[in-house]
């Protein structure tokens, strides 16, 4: 199994070099011409060179020179990782040459110390094996029809001429076939929600939503809230509690909740909000939405469970508002970090 780099843990970042040996010059830059990605052929041809014509290459990213690599051992019969797995000692060290902005090689070695696989088992390697985008294509449509994943794969082996070249296993197929399920019932789940709260829209005009979308066409981060919340913030706003460690659920996704306290010193919930994930842009995506449908009240304090993302979303879109941490979690921080008995008494007062 070939390395696509000699990575060692004390290496700079940008220095993927194994050794100070062979170090390609200004010279070999100039040497060799640098073509487009757009047209595919920057690598040239793989077929059938040597370690002196590697060493003369030159990339764009460190991404293009591991996939010439693996072009490489797509051609001779090797799969290609960043580490080894059978001590062979076949690689390819590259490195960033900062005055040309390119990325260069620094050492090869094309010698195995186990057999390469045969040209017509190739693509059968881990590393290169992928279900076509025209293969997911026929799989979709035949199963939208009702056939179980066992027949459509012996169509396709069929018309493949055996499983063999199909280029991928049964088990990758099986493994895509289970994620588009998960992906429909998603999916159906979002436009369950969307329709629910679009009824409690009819039925409560004072109810608001909002939600958007991902790039794949899945829901992104969602804000609601009833008439009574909304209500209750513009009486009660002015503290308002930015809770989000509420993450039980199938989806993996954290629940939001918006809190405060009324004149009788009970909690009330001003809305409610699921995100995409905990970064500052979904946090900040729900305290504007918050505060679009609370018509543009600021609330004068916010307090939160000391998340970084989530404060840093409350100083950028609430920068006047006075942030404090939530009693609850200093509580248990302490609870979680000292045994000292005496000590936790006296923090609780």
């Amino acid at each position: 199994m070939g390395k696509a780099n000699g990575l060692s843990p004390d290496e700079s970042k940008n220095n993927l070099c194994l050794s100070n040996n062979n170090v390609v010059d200004e010279d070999d830059l100039r040497k060799v011409e640098l073509l487009s990605d757009e047209d595919g052929r920057e690598y040239g041809y793989v077929i059938g060179l040597t370690a002196e014509d590697i060493m003369k290459k030159v990339f764009r990213s460190e991404e293009r020179a591991y996939d010439f690599y693996g072009r490489l051992g797509k051609c001779n019969g090797f799969g290609v990782r960043k580490e080894t797995c059978t001590n062979c000692q076949a690689l390819m060290s590259v490195y960033l040459d900062k005055g040309s902005s390119v990325w260069k090689v620094r050492k090869v070695i094309l010698e195995h110390n186990h057999e390469l696989i045969p040209t017509g088992m190739v693509h059968m390697i881990r590393s290169f094996r992928a279900i076509s985008g025209s293969a997911k294509a026929h799989m979709d449509g035949m199963h939208t029809y009702g056939l179980p994943t066992s027949k459509i794969l012996g169509y396709m082996a069929g018309i493949a001429g055996g499983y063999s070249s199909l280029g991928f296993t049964k088990k990758d197929a099986y493994n895509y076939m289970d994620r588009s399920k998960r992906a429909k019932v998603v999916d159906g789940d979002m436009n369950t929600a969307i329709v629910y709260l679009e009824g409690k829209a009819a039925v409560d005009p004072m109810s608001m939503a909002r939600y958007n979308l991902t790039e794949e066409g899945m829901l992104g981060n969602m804000f609601w809230a009833d008439g009574p919340s909304r209500v209750d913030f513009q009486h009660f706003g002015d503290v308002v509690a930015f809770d989000s460690t509420y993450k039980k659920n199938k989806y993996n996704r954290p629940l939001v909740i918006f809190l405060g306290s009324n004149n009788h010193k009970k909690t009330t919930i001003f809305g409610f909000g699921l995100v995409l994930d905990e970064t500052i842009s979904s946090y900040k995506w729900m305290l504007e939405n918050l505060l679009e449908v609370m018509c543009r009240k600021l609330p004068s304090v916010v307090v939160t469970d000391g998340d970084e993302s989530m404060i840093a979303a409350v100083r950028e879109v609430l920068p006047r508002a006075t942030h404090r941490l939530c009693a609850w979690h200093l509580q248990k921080n302490v609870t979680s970090n000292t045994n000292e008995q005496m000590f936790r008494d006296v923090f609780a007062k």
